[in-house]
């Protein structure tokens, strides 16, 4: 971290608040099809796995467009690009106000998805260039809560507009508004602060090249995916199968990613203070499967609401933790953090697509009480094998920094 930022304490926390407001639009838009699925379905005649395109399309394309997003974004700086991704995500949902069918809401779900590659490896570069070491979790950890209120907000509010095109109208409406306030507040870098502008080239190769990247990225694959097959279905299995109206059912789906907002800042925090980053992101992904298992086993009652809570908190420290890594790891550094987190925010979002498309989906296509019990198992069994390659991690906590 270049020391100089440090002159600046106020203005950088301005910055991470555009940048979360505008996350917070682009959370909201994405979530808003697992809520609406209820009226969606007949609306538009959707399949269980056109539905399931709609709602993973954006992830795919993020897959697709996040190492050249992250790649530009150390190139051109974080302030252009995140601005052309924020305005896309706006824009392409306002179009959905006149879609008439599959096709097209398909098509405008893969514009929004370019705008999620951008923005995504944008972020941890944020954080490296304006934040020290010493606040690099807890930056890491606002800008992730930005995504959780999003996508609470997004699985809450669906059932209350009504209509979906009322919906969406309103979230493109607020979310292009946000690119505005980014166009108007955010920066790239701190004023007078001068920074290694690497080659495109250079910044895919020196991620390709770290083993970390690699491990990291196959964590954040799996996770994504997992987690992204269960908030996307537990709705609709809570109404059809446990009798749940789906505005409870989306209510309490959002709790998963409401509980995650102080996990993701106050877990964070203990592991700058501990000094240590996996044992933290081992526990919380262990913990986490276990109670959003017996959630759904025990849904409707009591237990299963402070299920999901803890099973959120625990979850809300994976994604700024794991983000922590690449502007720790020593083969990485400030230059090239943008083209690394483009490399594993590209592998996530492909998790994110194919697992539920290709693996949760068809185990739960039958949408009977046998099927969502065999797809929440498979993902809590996916949720194991992502903390056993954790272990594999380098860790990058403070005292593995004295230590070396």
């Amino acid at each position: 971290m270049n020391t100089d930022s440090e002159r600046y304490p106020s203005f950088r926390w301005i910055v991470l608040a555009t940048a979360w407001l505008a996350m917070v639009g682009v959370g909201w838009i994405l979530f808003l099809t697992p809520s609406l699925a209820y009226v969606l379905v007949p609306d538009l005649d959707l399949t269980p796995t056109q539905l399931t395109l709609i709602f993973t399309a954006p992830i795919m394309m993020a897959a697709i467009f996040s190492i050249p997003g992250g790649a530009l974004g150390d190139r051109y700086g974080i302030k252009p690009m995140v601005s052309i991704a924020v305005m896309l995500a706006g824009l392409s949902t306002l179009a959905r106000y006149w879609v008439s069918g599959f096709g097209e809401m398909f098509a405008l779900s893969c514009i929004l998805g370019i705008g999620l590659g951008i923005v995504g490896p944008n972020l941890p570069k944020l954080v490296a260039v304006w934040f020290p070491p010493r606040e690099a979790g807890i930056a890491s950890g606002i800008y992730v809560t930005a995504f959780m209120v999003g996508t609470g907000i997004g699985l809450v509010t669906g059932p209350y507009f009504g209509r979906w095109t009322s919906a969406f109208l309103y979230a493109g409406a607020v979310t292009t508004a946000l690119a505005v306030v980014w166009l108007l507040f955010g920066r790239s870098v701190p004023k007078g602060v001068k920074i290694t502008i690497p080659l495109i080239g250079d910044c895919i190769k020196v991620a390709s090249r770290s083993k970390n990247i690699w491990l990291l990225s196959l964590t954040l694959f799996m996770f994504n995916g997992a987690f992204l097959g269960l908030s996307g279905n537990l709705p609709e299995a809570l109404s059809g199968i446990r009798n749940i109206s789906p505005k409870e059912a989306g209510a309490m789906t959002s709790l998963l990613t409401f509980a995650g907002i102080p996990g993701a800042i106050l877990i964070p925090v203990m592991s700058d203070k501990v000094g240590f980053r996996k044992p933290f992101i081992f526990a919380g992904v262990i913990i986490g499967a276990i109670c959003l298992y017996f959630t759904w086993q025990l849904a409707p009652g009591p237990a299963a609401y402070i299920l999901i809570i803890i099973g959120g908190f625990v979850f809300g420290c994976v994604g700024p933790l794991c983000f922590t890594f690449p502007i720790e790891w020593r083969e990485i550094g400030q230059e090239y953090v943008g083209g690394a987190s483009g490399v594993v925010t590209a592998l996530s979002n492909a998790g994110g697509f194919l697992i539920p498309l290709l693996l949760i989906t068809p185990i739960m296509t039958a949408r009977t009480s046998a099927s969502y019990n065999t797809g929440f198992l498979t993902i809590t069994l996916l949720f194991g094998v992502v903390a056993l390659v954790i272990i594999l991690l380098t860790e990058t906590g403070a005292k593995k920094r004295s230590a070396v």
